[in-house]
């Protein structure tokens, strides 16, 4: 069936680490309360609202959303499971802290994830995904995408920030496929060896700091 955990008392935090839910999981924290998650199969988020941090891992499957997710501290994203994905793509979510993200895929690139931050910037924290990243933005601000932590994402890279700002600076990243990108100032840093650049719609200026070669497809 589905759980729906709500919290009273003032910061009022949820803490579940052994959950065996196959319905869909809501929380709702008072205050600056945080909320732990872990299931033993994948991780279906009804609307929820976290006022401080969510930590949320599916142990054996994906992570989804069917309603909106709006949390203001930072958000931890997991799956355990070989090939298992995410996708958080309700267009009205807001992440206000960074999102850090971690899949796992033992053997290729199968462990895709898509995000849509809705009208929030969405910030990423240090994240490893073993598949392909697909990011939307549609900030109200200048900036919608930011980093400040660094990104390995094995498969290829899709941002859609039409008319807002991308910057992903940090260091050490490494985008080991295909980077396409839609926005207005872009700032790309990339630590792996090749650096792939596909079609892409940057209205302002694209700033790319490549350690190794530089291709298109």
């Amino acid at each position: 069936g589905n759980l729906a955990a709500t919290t009273d008392a003032n910061n009022g935090v949820i803490n579940f680490t052994a959950l065996a839910v196959n319905g869909t999981v809501a929380v709702t924290t008072n205050g600056s309360g945080n909320a732990t998650l872990v299931n033993d199969a994948g991780l279906n988020f009804a609307a929820s609202t976290v006022g401080g941090v969510l930590n949320a891992t599916a142990t054996t499957g994906n992570m989804t959303d069917s309603g909106a997710l709006a949390i203001t501290g930072t958000t931890t994203l997991t799956t355990s499971a070989n090939n298992a994905t995410i996708a958080l793509d309700t267009t009205t979510n807001a992440f206000t802290g960074a999102v850090t993200i971690t899949t796992n895929d033992n053997s290729g690139t199968d462990s895709d994830v898509t995000i849509d931050g809705g009208t929030t910037a969405l910030v990423l924290g240090d994240s490893t995904i073993d598949g392909d990243v697909t990011l939307t933005s549609t900030a109200t601000g200048t900036t919608g995408i930011t980093d400040t932590g660094t990104l390995n994402i094995r498969g290829t890279t899709t941002i859609s920030a039409s008319g807002i700002d991308v910057t992903l600076n940090s260091t050490a990243n490494r985008f080991q496929g295909s980077i396409a990108i839609d926005g207005s100032d872009v700032v790309v840093v990339n630590a792996n060896s090749t650096t792939d650049l596909a079609a892409s719609t940057v209205t302002g200026t694209y700033t790319l700091t490549a350690r190794g070669s530089v291709t298109d497809s």
